[in-house]
């Protein structure tokens, strides 16, 4: 359990941090995160009546854009570092806009659903949470868990409110107005993102030792942390990623009707909001890749429930679903900051959340394919319980932080805690 940090430490904190703090809440909630990856299965009945995009298309055009947004998320890292939070994050809701407006008007056949999915999340991955987590590691030090996790409700924000508004927008103006829709919203992320975000004034002149012992740029790539930090979270993501994506039409194959599922689909987002604060919260406190077991076991028995009572269980089933959510990309954020440091921040955290997302839409893709040959989701659950049981004895493996102040490199400490 790390020490306790005071009530004036979060209060000279977010007396200085509160603006970037509610500025990246609320421009991460508009980003590809929370509008692109938590929106797509409200458009699939419709598109499956539309151009016939099957489930296995559907995952598949998951996998393209979850694969585009890991090869471009380590440029966006590196961008960071260099230009700063405002730029890269700015052009990234801009793509991002573009691209929803394209797949309202563009999307004829299922190949051009494929190719708009991709190249817009390719160009939109910089409105993801590098930037914004890069900025509040910077404000944040003792209290670095809480921020993140403030900022991160903002994608669990978008989760609630836009899924239920957004199935009320397709039933009665078409699947096409809802694009359109979600467009307007990504440009809005515009004015909290340029009015609100930014670096410390002193942040570029401090020195590594100074941002906490930072190492040395190739030291992350070379440490067996890295890579079991990757390991842990991609298992993670391959477990339980498929879920989200397949969640509404898994409750309307069961019987839900369209529109009580996208409700339900709320619920997800109402869950990753409490589990944002929570978590952050807890990895404060205690040992963050604990933390991390704890939301496997809670998605676990979230994937029992919906497979043993079916349609009843599927709010608990919403509420674990979503507190895995709310987790992850915290998760990330805070381990990369406290193994690895901030002057090489963008780029540790774009290859962990590339290797992440690139499992993300394979989870989606293998579910979708058992779906079409099974007929059904009832073989995927089991097989996600499993696989979470293996991210759980991985994040139980990570080592201890180097302690405060030594100098060592953090990636390299290996007590544990």
């Amino acid at each position: 359990m790390t020490a306790p940090a005071s009530r004036g430490d979060f209060v000279r904190e977010l007396r200085d941090g509160g603006g970037v703090l509610l500025g990246s809440l609320l421009g991460v909630g508009v980003g590809v995160s929370g509008l692109l990856f938590y929106t797509s299965g409200i458009f699939v009945a419709d598109l499956a009546k539309t151009i016939g995009l099957t489930r296995t298309q559907f995952g598949l055009a998951s996998l393209c854009a979850t694969t585009a947004v890991a090869i471009a998320n380590p440029l966006v890292g590196w961008l960071v570092d260099r230009f700063g939070v405002r730029r890269p994050a700015a052009f990234g809701l801009v793509s991002l806009a573009i691209g929803f407006f394209a797949l309202g008007a563009l999307t004829e056949s299922v190949a051009a659903y494929v190719a708009l999915q991709t190249v817009t999340a390719f160009f939109a991955a910089a409105s993801g949470p590098i930037a914004y987590n890069k900025a509040i590691s910077a404000w944040f030090e003792r209290h670095r868990g809480a921020a993140l996790g403030i900022t991160m409700t903002g994608i669990g924000l978008a989760a609630a409110i836009v899924p239920p508004l957004l199935a009320r927008t397709i039933a009665g103006h078409g699947w096409r107005t809802g694009y359109y829709v979600l467009g307007a919203v990504a440009l809005v992320g515009l004015v909290p993102l340029l009015a609100l975000v930014r670096l410390p004034p002193s942040y570029r002149s401090s020195s590594p030792a100074a941002a906490g012992g930072d190492p040395a740029v190739p030291d992350f790539h070379r440490s067996s942390v890295f890579w079991m930090l990757m390991a842990a979270f991609t298992t993670l993501a391959v477990g339980f990623a498929g879920l989200l994506q397949h969640f509404v039409p898994m409750l309307t194959d069961l019987g839900v009707e369209p529109v009580r599922a996208g409700s339900l689909a709320g619920v997800i987002g109402v869950a990753v909001i409490v589990s944002r604060i929570v978590v952050g919260l807890l990895v404060d406190r205690f040992f963050a890749p604990r933390v991390a077991v704890g939301t496997c076991l809670l998605c676990i028995a979230g994937c029992a429930v919906l497979l043993v009572y079916g349609a009843p269980g599927a709010v608990f089933a919403a509420i674990a679903l979503g507190a895995a959510m709310g987790a992850e990309i915290d998760l990330i954020g805070f381990l990369v900051a406290r193994y690895f440091g901030l002057r090489a921040f963008g780029r540790a955290y774009g290859w962990q959340y590339a290797a992440f997302i690139v499992a993300g839409g394979v989870s989606p893709l293998w579910m979708g394919i058992l779906f079409d040959r099974t007929g059904t989701y009832r073989s995927s659950l089991p097989a996600c319980m499993v696989i979470l049981s293996f991210a759980a004895l991985l994040f139980l493996r990570l080592p201890g932080y180097a302690p405060a102040g030594t100098g060592v490199a953090p990636a390299l400490h290996r007590a544990r805690r």
